[in-house]
């Protein structure tokens, strides 16, 4: 055992003694002990042994003396969480979707309800993930892990396996056999990169939105603080991923281990095993989506007497093939083959056949599926900034924005992923000829050539889904000083961006309250002058009688805060779907105006007057009865029946925008406007008077690096870390969602023993 591993066991064994654990015991262990207080025996991090202690939110802080033997709890307690979601998602990775369920959705008669319907195609799946190869590039790549990583992804699979031994009652019987290769493959399988750049970059050439569905992981906030604007010197981090709750199942998985030497607070995209986001004791990091030109989509064209055949330069090719077959439970297997070329050296298979033109993904990381696992397992035991930079610098990692912050003060802003080199002139927005070598990469970007900003004069970094140029108020990126392969979409932003650099700007002496005030802020920027307008407007032009002046008086009320108990944002969230309803493209250009800070024609005077007299109906209808009606009883955060007031929120407006889109296509998307709490509700479908959240804080944290190596770390999980009904833990979270709390987590253990709701000994197996 390393000295540090050793220094840490003492002083736990002390803490634990002071709880009052008996630290000796004669008798070995069974396999498994479970107590339902942290104040009874057990024997404490002796190797082969793991202790997981639940505190009073479900999260499982795992104590190990080896790292191993920490995975291998981590995998029994993702199992006892979301036993279903993994082994679906690890089904999905081998392409046997098909041959378990039949053709056609996943639904509620064959998977357990909060699954249903997450995978809309078996056959679909099961075709996709054997083209792009994905599991076959994961297991190619696990020799090039760290070894120590290797094996605590086999000890993670290994606890999947106890949990299941232990319980066999919850082994469904389409379970597959376990390798440690998944958990590398689930991540690309749920990005699904490679799968979307044909379809993005073809949906823009022909100026129509892309059929799939984006990946699920696509927005975010994230922002750092540095020693300038924090009251003791310290550093602030903020990161909050926003999304559906839910990919298959509940998105991300929570939780803390101390083993060996690994010593992070994770979160996870459920079944990875790696720590996407979160926080050691050096370093805290978050993502931000953001366009990237992470591949290509050629066009090539085929002989025209031979469609295996195609012309590249002056040399005829022939596409490589390889055959699948894909059983389908009830029904004929679906069979065909696989048509690669060797695009920039790499197996890049042909997505789509159009007459003579074949289309083709050539994706710098196809064939580098896990290898950013090892580079994230690797940072999250960095203890420096150049360990941190050795990491960063071999782009393995995930394409998007990155926002970093240390206990040395450092903060900074990077993208990490593989971006291949385009020769002047080659525009990757767009579909690229293929039957030239005049297209092809010229290598990749290094770490020094990438966008990055490190410790910023500003004493900040922040980016909610902004072109990097837009960071700040006065550019520090300027886009003509890079080249187009590297995605800036000059002057992209959002009002979630420009509400932060709002108050970043002006703030000094943040404290840890300070930070999760902004990280849960429900202003929309810019929307109180909504209110200003309305104040223009003469009252004897909106009538009288029938509640009309009360309403007016709300609206003109509102300050811009979607919180729960405010009676003037429920009325501005009615005017705003009324004005849509009326005249959604009217009502786009004059959030626009609105925001940029333009007068709003008088001709519109009869639109705001129509508008607020609809609002003011739906009002009446549906709370007309209430005594003070507000924000929280149209907006509901609900999970499996209990319902709480909702706060934050966004407004759709109907008029489209053309940005780059996650896979570097020109699409078009609707304008959002959305306080940094954001939220997105739909109609119930029980309550015609209510919406209901299905989106998106998913996992705000913030953690304080404070001088003298003293840490806080909060955080709010949605809607619950556990996808079992039956648990106090399936939507417990949404409570502090409701009220725009971030609960402790306990990162010490001393902190943890007071909170811990029950600790589990598990005696590792292989």
């Amino acid at each position: 055992m390393a000295a540090g591993s050793q220094f840490y066991l003492t002083t736990a064994t002390a803490l634990l003694a002071i709880a009052g654990f008996p630290l000796t015991s004669t008798a070995a262990p069974a396999p498994i002990t479970e107590v339902q207080t942290p104040r009874e025996p057990g024997p404490l991090m002796a190797p082969g042994k793991s202790n997981i202690f639940r505190d009073e939110w479900g999260m499982a802080h795992i104590y190990a003396a080896r790292e191993e033997d920490g995975f291998f709890a981590l995998g029994f307690a993702t199992a006892e969480d979301r036993i279903d979601q993994l082994l679906l998602i690890y089904l999905a990775t081998k392409g046997e979707l098909a041959a378990n369920f039949g053709p056609g959705p996943i639904g509620a008669d064959k998977v357990t309800p909060h699954l249903a319907n997450a995978i809309k195609d078996s056959v679909a799946s099961d075709v996709a993930v054997r083209r792009f190869r994905i599991l076959e590039s994961a297991r190619e790549n696990l020799a090039q892990l760290p070894e120590q990583y290797r094996r605590n992804l086999d000890a993670y699979i290994a606890g999947i396996n106890r949990y299941l031994a232990d319980n066999p009652a919850k082994r469904p019987a389409w379970a597959p056999v376990l390798e440690p290769a998944m958990p590398l493959a689930a991540f690309s399988q749920l990005v699904a990169e490679a799968a979307q750049i044909c379809p993005s970059r073809i949906a823009a050439l022909e100026s129509k939105a892309p059929a799939p569905a984006e990946p699920a992981l696509k927005g975010s906030n994230a922002w750092v603080a540095g020693p300038s604007r924090v009251a003791n010197g310290g550093v602030l981090f903020s990161s909050d991923s926003h999304g559906p709750w839910s990919a298959i199942g509940t998105l991300f998985y929570a939780w803390r281990m101390k083993a060996g030497d690994f010593d992070f607070q994770a979160f996870e995209p459920t079944g990875t095993a790696m720590p996407f986001f979160g926080h050691s004791r050096d370093f805290a990091w978050g993502w931000t989506e953001g366009p990237r030109f992470a591949g290509d989509c050629y066009r090539v064209e085929t002989l025209a007497d031979d469609s295996s055949r195609y012309r590249f330069d002056q040399e005829t090719r022939r596409f490589e093939t390889i055959p699948y077959r894909v059983e389908v439970k009830g029904a004929a297997p679906v069979t065909g083959q696989f048509e690669y070329t060797r695009h920039n050296g790499l197996l890049s298979p042909v997505v789509e056949r159009r007459g003579r033109n074949a289309f083709v993904a050539s994706y710098a990381s196809i064939d580098r599926v896990g290898l950013g696992h090892g580079r994230m397992y690797n940072m999250a035991k960095a203890q420096n900034l150049a360990e941190l930079r050795a990491e960063l610098a071999a782009m393995d990692i995930y394409p998007a924005n990155l926002l970093i912050g240390g206990a040395d003060g450092s903060i900074f802003y990077v993208r990490p992923g593989r971006i291949p080199i385009r020769k002047p002139g080659i525009d990757p927005s767009g579909v690229v000829d293929g039957n030239s070598a005049r297209t092809a990469w010229q290598g990749f970007v290094t770490l020094d050539q990438t966008i990055k900003v490190e410790n910023p004069a500003q004493g900040y970094v922040v980016n909610d889904n902004v072109s990097p140029d837009m960071m700040y108020p006065e550019r520090v990126i300027i886009p003509d000083e890079h080249p187009p392969h590297l995605a800036l979409e000059p002057g992209q932003t959002t009002l979630r961006q420009l509400r932060h650099m709002e108050l970043l700007e002006r703030a000094e002496k943040l404290t840890d309250q300070d930070a999760i005030r902004l990280t849960m802020d429900e202003k929309i920027y810019a929307f109180d002058r909504w209110a200003t307008r309305l104040k223009s407007i003469d009252d004897a032009q909106f009538g009288s009688g029938n509640g009309i002046a009360e309403f007016l008086a709300q609206l003109r009320a509102f300050d811009g805060r979607l919180v729960e108990d405010s009676g003037p944002a429920l009325a501005f969230s009615l005017f705003i779907d009324a004005l849509n309803r009326i005249d959604g493209n009217a009502a786009y250009q004059m959030a626009l105006e609105i925001v940029d800070g333009k007068p709003i024609a008088l001709e519109r005077d009869g639109l705001f007057v129509a508008a607020v007299r609809a609002a003011q109906a739906d009002y009446a209808e549906f709370y007309g009865s209430l005594r003070h009606p507000v924000y929280g009883d149209r907006h509901k955060l609900s999970r499996g029946g209990k319902r709480w007031p909702g706060a934050g929120g966004s407004f759709v407006f109907t008029g489209m925008e053309r940005h780059l889109d996650l896979q570097g296509g020109w699409n078009s998307r609707p304008f959002i406007a959305a306080p940094p709490r954001t939220m997105r509700y739909r109609a119930a479908t029980d309550r015609a008077s209510e919406l209901t959240a299905f989106c998106c804080q998913r996992v705000p944290f913030v953690v304080a690096f404070h001088p003298g190596g003293r840490l806080n770390s909060y955080s709010q999980f949605l809607p619950g870390l556990s996808d079992d009904p039956a648990s106090p833990h399936f939507d417990d979270q949404l409570a502090l969602a409701s009220s725009g709390t971030l609960r402790s987590n306990h990162f010490e253990l001393r902190e943890l023993l007071p909170a811990a709701q029950s600790m589990k000994i598990l005696s590792v197996t292989q």
